[in-house]
């Protein structure tokens, strides 16, 4: 299993490698393009659409794993079909519902964030972008079937065009605006793209109609704990939230959208590591699911194995990003400099969650989600009270300091859940 794990790894992590490089590029061109001010308030404005989005995004990609792996298996394709238009239609749901509290919203954000009516309005507009992102079922189709080759494409597919428009807009010299609408435009493309992917590797599988023998009486039915493990998933996705995109909001609302951009930038640079994590803990996951149904051992070993191997990795990363954070901030202007020592924090606070993502891997197959859950509740309720005692004392090191520890209490935990816990007690 972990070479496996580690193949698949390897392919979705040069998949998120690629587009981590066209990534910060196009955050680099567009930070040198525009004003700091600038530049942050298209940040504080995207983040907004991803906060709305993240709040109300169920990640039923988790579901079809955790539920359709036993049931695609062992050959029942009419129960692996009806879980599949359950979480369609929560998808569906989420991405309408989160359109338009992006678009009522709009007004609101204005006053916290400090936005004028013209920002309102593009706030509003911006919003129309989240009625692309209802494809959390055909994400996990593709991890079924052990397609994360095609999930490696699907990540370059956004941040390729988004460096290419930007590039574009660059070379123009375009207003903020032009930016805005292209930055939306790839954040969209991305989504159709992993949407038509999905149903088209399904089809090659299943070959009765998705939706043939539909009824509604189907989400009514909690079987082997479906909408238990959805509401927690839904809960946990909320709390990887704060650290990821409200922290910039809070950043734009105590330190200006100045400083907010700066954050981001740095925030921008440590996906390095951050990504890594969620592409190691989504790797491992289906496949230490197989292993608690086979009871064969790997759910114990695997995961501490590979939480070992990957912070050290990171630790090296860090200590990179120490030596050289100014020359590479500096290369993309002289104002983005200051934002050199956060950038190695929330490396390192990276660092931990790494480390920390195949013991998560291993508490969801095992079923302990919800004491994960608990864990992660604790963590963030350290980072929340952390970045608002820090940040107005020491301006931008603050969230650094906030995320460094509530990442290592995580870590913490989590270990210590997996190592007290055994494959017949998760039963």
């Amino acid at each position: 299993m972990l070479k496996r794990v580690l193949r698949n790894f390897g392919v979705v992590i040069r998949g998120r490698g690629i587009a981590g490089v066209f990534s910060v590029m196009a955050t680099g061109l567009m930070a040198n393009a525009l004003s700091p001010t600038e530049f942050g308030l298209v940040i504080l404005l995207h983040t907004y659409v991803m906060v709305i989005r993240g709040a109300l995004n169920f990640r039923t990609f988790e579901a079809v794993v955790r539920f359709g792996i036993p049931l695609n298996d062992s050959g029942n394709e009419p129960g692996f079909r009806s879980l599949l238009r359950s979480t369609m239609l929560i998808d569906i749901g989420s991405a309408v519902l989160a359109t338009v509290v992006g678009v009522l919203a709009a007004p609101l954000a204005g006053r916290f964030l400090h936005w004028d009516a013209q920002m309102v309005m593009w706030a509003s507009l911006y919003s129309l972008f989240m009625l692309s992102t209802a494809n959390g079922t055909p994400n996990g189709i593709l991890r079924v079937y052990d397609r994360f080759d095609a999930l490696g494409v699907q990540f370059t597919v956004a941040p390729a065009l988004r460096f290419t428009m930007v590039a574009i807009a660059w070379a123009m010299d375009a207003p903020m605006a032009v930016f805005l609408f292209m930055w939306g435009s790839a954040f969209a493309a991305g989504h159709l793209y992993m949407l038509v992917r999905g149903l088209k590797e399904l089809s090659t599988h299943v070959k009765t109609p998705l939706w043939s023998g539909f009824r509604w009486s189907e989400l009514k039915k909690p079987e082997n704990g479906f909408w238990s493990f959805v509401g927690v998933v839904y809960w946990q996705t909320g709390i990887d939230l704060l650290p990821k995109h409200v922290s910039v909001l809070l950043a734009g609302n105590l330190l200006g959208p100045a400083a907010a951009g700066l954050f981001r930038l740095a925030r921008e640079f440590s996906t390095v590591l951050t990504q890594p994590a969620v592409t190691l803990r989504e790797v491992l996951f289906p496949d230490l699911t197989r292993s608690f149904h086979a009871e064969d051992g790997g759910i114990h070993s695997i995961p501490f194995k590979t939480a070992l191997i990957a912070g050290l990795a990171g630790l090296a990363i860090v200590l990179f990003s120490v030596l050289f954070g100014d020359s590479i901030l500096g290369i993309i202007g002289k104002a983005y400099i200051p934002a050199a020592p956060l950038l190695s924090m929330l490396l390192l606070a990276a660092t931990f969650d790494l480390a920390s993502a195949p013991l998560r891997a291993a508490a969801y197959a095992m079923g302990k989600a919800g004491v994960v859950l608990r864990i992660h509740v604790a963590g963030i309720i350290c980072y929340v009270a952390l970045f608002f005692v820090i940040t107005p004392l020491t301006r931008l090191t603050g969230p650094g300091w906030a995320a460094i520890i509530a990442s290592l209490l995580a870590l913490g935990l989590t270990a210590k859940l997996i190592a007290v816990t055994s494959p017949k007690a998760s039963t």
